[in-house]
């Protein structure tokens, strides 16, 4: 279709401008060849985005218990303490949204061997656990934010909005390889030649931060009025 079109607005220019036009048709336009870390990139724009999405709806779903009065009754008269509620959705959302990333990232894997190159082993494998771990984040802070509002619509609202707003955060360079956020580009980053090691602080935080917001969330349901 590109060409039709060319071609059509060539044969409607005047005369005296193909002079101009013929050897501008006559050059070559190249691009610079794919790369592995290129082709991941577009793997992870859809991560971060549309999967995302989709983990943190999932996950509110899990910890919205408190938007049904029955339910949420029902549930906390039946055990001694609120870990005992949210653990089991943690684990069970986190370990979903992480063996989705893995598989994912397994078939991005296999089609850029097969279309491109293939990738660095270390490099692919160090890149699945930054994506999980940052998918786990991401559970964690569906977690808090349900302890904050009731209603999925509003957790999942909240939720998307720190995870929006990290990125924002992290345009501070002091800070920037210390936020969970810095996980999500790690893959692409790590077959760019960055080491492992560089993503250590943004690991540790991870960690140390769904930890506190998993303490966070469980300390705020437990006085929370149904």
């Amino acid at each position: 279709m590109r060409a039709v079109l060319l071609a059509a607005g060539v044969a409607s220019l005047p005369l005296r401008s193909l002079y101009v036009v013929v050897p501008l048709l006559a050059a070559r336009i190249s691009f610079p060849p794919p790369t592995p870390a290129a082709a991941l990139s577009s793997y992870v724009s859809e991560v971060t985005g549309i999967g995302l999405i989709v983990v943190v709806v999932i996950a509110a779903g899990a910890f919205t218990f408190d938007s049904h009065q029955g339910l949420a009754t029902f549930l906390r008269t039946r055990v001694t303490s609120l870990w005992q509620l949210i653990t089991p959705r943690f684990t069970a959302s986190a370990a979903a949204a992480g063996a989705a990333y893995a598989l994912g990232t397994l078939a991005a894997w296999y089609a850029t061997s097969v279309l491109i190159a293939a990738p660095p082993v270390g490099a692919m494998f160090a890149g699945m656990l930054c994506g999980c771990g940052y998918l786990v984040f991401a559970v964690a802070v569906t977690a808090g934010a349900a302890s904050v509002v009731k209603g999925t619509l509003g957790t999942v609202g909240l939720t998307l909005a720190v995870l929006l707003l990290l990125p924002i955060v992290g345009t501070f360079h002091v800070i920037h390889d210390w936020l969970p956020s810095t996980l999500a580009h790690a893959p692409v980053d790590l077959l760019s030649g960055t080491p492992l090691p560089h993503f250590f602080p943004a690991l540790a935080v991870t960690v140390l931060a769904s930890a506190a917001l998993l303490a966070a969330a469980v300390a705020r349901l437990g006085t929370r009025e149904l």
